[in-house]
């Protein structure tokens, strides 16, 4: 019977395959395959307010537009995801290819050069990655590699009050080799400001080329054009490409840390101090040979925190207001906790966009059986 159940167990174990979370598993491009570009939103750290990236007048937008299905953490986000029309082909570089002419109205002209001002940055997505505008350590020695995710529309010069637009982006897609295909570990991004209304691409190389002033209300013919370059870098692999956006470098300031620990201790010490010396005091009281007359008086001359043992089983004045207290507080404490075990497991990865929010808001909705009970 044993040896069944062995040989049964073996087959089973047999049949078993790896598995990955929905959403996160790696896509690997075969060599001469499209990988889409996405466009998703318009953002400034210095104003809460987003644009989709479509909303804005002075763009080039293609004739039919494909959405995918937002989670709700998305959307709260601001994610507007879209397709679009800028064409990447694995493996294959793209010295200049034209995406299309606009003519700006003034009314155009004038919105590029407001958020230009405002440093707004766009953000694209290749394989779920965010182009990143690329910031070397100065302080590595190995000059390694930090991403800001976005890059700015365009250039403001404060001092003349000029803005410039990014007409031109140059694109790095990083890629490693997994097997016969490829697999993205990396999307740079490198605008330019040209002044370009010929239609064609234009000469990148050439020192006279102008930058593209906008915000001047009039009307302006734009030339929008890219260029894609693959690069492969086995410093990086699929699992750890996520690393260098979220690399910091902050440095730790350990002088505080350690001054607020002392601090902690010391009050700590204080506090044990003189809870010892109370309870040291009435355990006297209570140890010395006194008859029950005197006794009643040294209890009735009780005060302070030694009353509360009074208040234990009386019912609270505002129950109705505490009980749903309590049980919110233990709904947003099991929501908190649930959301970081399924962080540290890995579910809440960077690459499922909006999990985080969505994971929280599911919780919080779960978690409303707990908040019920022990209210």
């Amino acid at each position: 019977m044993r040896s069944l159940c062995v040989l049964t167990l073996c087959t089973l174990a047999a049949t078993v395959r790896a598995f990955y979370i929905p959403s996160l598993s790696p896509q690997t491009f075969a060599p001469g395959t499209r990988v889409p570009l996405q466009v998703n939103r318009v953002f400034s750290e210095h104003v809460p307010l987003p644009y989709a990236y479509y909303d804005l007048p002075f763009v080039c937008t293609p004739h039919e537009i494909h959405r995918p299905w937002l989670n709700i953490g998305e959307v709260l986000r601001g994610d507007r995801i879209a397709s679009s029309d800028y064409e990447l082909t694995m493996g294959r570089n793209t010295t200049c290819q034209v995406l299309c002419t606009k003519t700006l109205s003034r009314a155009a002209n004038e919105e590029a050069g407001r958020l230009i001002a405002q440093d707004y940055m766009a953000e694209w997505l290749v394989d779920k990655l965010p182009s990143a505008t690329v910031y070397l350590r100065p302080l590595d020695k190995q000059r390694s590699k930090t991403y800001d995710p976005g890059f700015r529309i365009g250039d403001y010069d404060a001092s003349l009050k000029r803005a410039y637009l990014n007409n031109h982006v140059t694109l790095h897609i990083l890629y490693e080799t997994h097997g016969t295909g490829r697999r993205i570990v990396g999307f740079e991004a490198y605008p330019r400001s040209i002044k370009n209304s010929s239609g064609k691409c234009p000469d990148l190389d050439s020192p006279t080329l102008e930058p593209l002033l906008v915000g001047t209300n009039e009307e302006t013919l734009v030339t929008y054009s890219y260029s894609v370059r693959w690069i492969e870098d086995s410093t990086v692999h699929w699992a750890h490409r996520w690393d260098r956006y979220l690399r910091t470098t902050a440095q730790v300031h350990w002088y505080a840390i350690f001054n607020s620990f002392i601090i902690i201790l010391l009050l700590s010490g204080v506090v044990a101090v003189i809870l010892m010396r109370m309870l040291n005091r009435d355990l006297a009281i209570f140890a010395r040979d006194v008859n029950e007359e005197e006794l009643r008086d040294d209890i009735e001359e009780t005060s302070g925190w030694k009353l509360l043992h009074g208040d234990v089983f009386r019912a609270p004045e505002y129950g109705g207001l505490l009980a749903p207290l309590l049980g919110t507080t233990v709904q947003v404490m099991y929501t908190a906790i649930a959301t970081v075990v399924l962080g540290t497991l890995g579910i809440l990865s960077p690459s499922y966009r909006g999990g985080l929010l969505t994971t929280g808001i599911v919780m919080f909705m779960l978690m409303g059986s707990a908040s019920g009970y022990y209210s």
